[in-house]
């Protein structure tokens, strides 16, 4: 198996058993992953989703991940 149907398969797991920090940390990776090889558009989407489950989920990193967005122009 894949990296990427691992990782397809626990983003199903965590939206079939709610757990938004599994979503975030997937997303959250991945995005940073695609920002280092400067791939913005879709790093920032990704993050973009992970902070959609972050506040969702009141989770801890919201703040951050907000300051990840606000640098790239995605968040004000």
């Amino acid at each position: 198996m894949s990296r990427i149907d691992r990782l397809n398969s626990k983003v199903l797991d965590a939206h079939k058993n709610k757990a938004l920090n599994i979503l975030v940390d997937i997303y959250l990776m991945l995005g940073i992953e695609e920002l280092n090889k400067s791939k913005i558009k879709s790093g920032c989407f990704l993050i973009t989703q992970a902070y959609v489950y972050a506040l969702e989920d009141g989770d801890y990193r919201s703040q951050k991940i907000r300051e990840i967005l606000i640098s790239y122009g995605r968040e004000e």
